[in-house]
């Protein structure tokens, strides 16, 4: 009878047991921070030099040109995936457009969120092999899915096609900036905290 009762009180009150895969996704939080932040920095220090065109043309956003989502265009010409989502969100739940000022901070909350999410996920999937080279495949492999395929599907940016060569080499280079920063970040968490 007092086994039964052990058991029941060990079922009723458990102790916690440390879960490996919660401590990596929550360095990989952390680190997904830090990945956001150099993917910040290389969208305002490096995405200049690498879209501009040096001749004269206009930076008028112009009309999408590879619709691919079955859903349409989602998003108007010269608006980032990011903004677009947050956009669509935003008047899910108030019913009516944002204003520009609050279209540039949905806009941020969305990247940043992705960014810290995609941070967890990582640090969950790549467990004790955190570190910068496995922080730049995982930031490959976002360019390729998500902007390369998902958000095309959604609607939310041109498909493939829209974009020239070095729209889509400054999209990688971003993603693979933010795995750079997300792979040295937690392998640096991962040395720094304890197990």
């Amino acid at each position: 009878m007092s086994s039964l009762l052990s058991t029941a009180r060990a079922l009723l009150r458990p102790e916690p047991v440390p879960s490996p895969v919660y401590r990596d996704a929550v360095i990989g939080l952390l680190a997904g921070a830090a990945g956001t932040l150099l993917m910040g920095q290389w969208s305002t220090r490096i995405t200049p030099l690498i879209t501009s065109t040096g001749g004269g043309q206009s930076d008028k956003p112009q009309p999408d040109k590879d619709v691919i989502s079955p859903l349409g265009q989602e998003h108007v010409p010269g608006e980032s995936s990011t903004a677009a989502l947050g956009r669509h969100v935003y008047q899910l739940i108030n019913h009516q457009m944002p204003q520009k000022g609050t279209r540039t901070a949905l806009s941020e909350a969305v990247h940043w969120g992705t960014g810290v999410i995609g941070g967890a996920a990582y640090g969950a999937l790549a467990g004790q092999k955190q570190g910068p080279l496995t922080g730049l495949l995982f930031g490959a492999g976002l360019w390729l899915v998500l902007d390369e395929t998902i958000t095309p599907l959604l609607g939310l940016q041109d498909g493939p096609r829209g974009a020239d060569a070095r729209t889509h080499a400054n999209r990688l280079g971003a993603h693979l900036a933010y795995g750079l920063g997300l792979g040295l970040s937690a392998a640096a968490l991962n040395a720094a905290l304890p197990e």
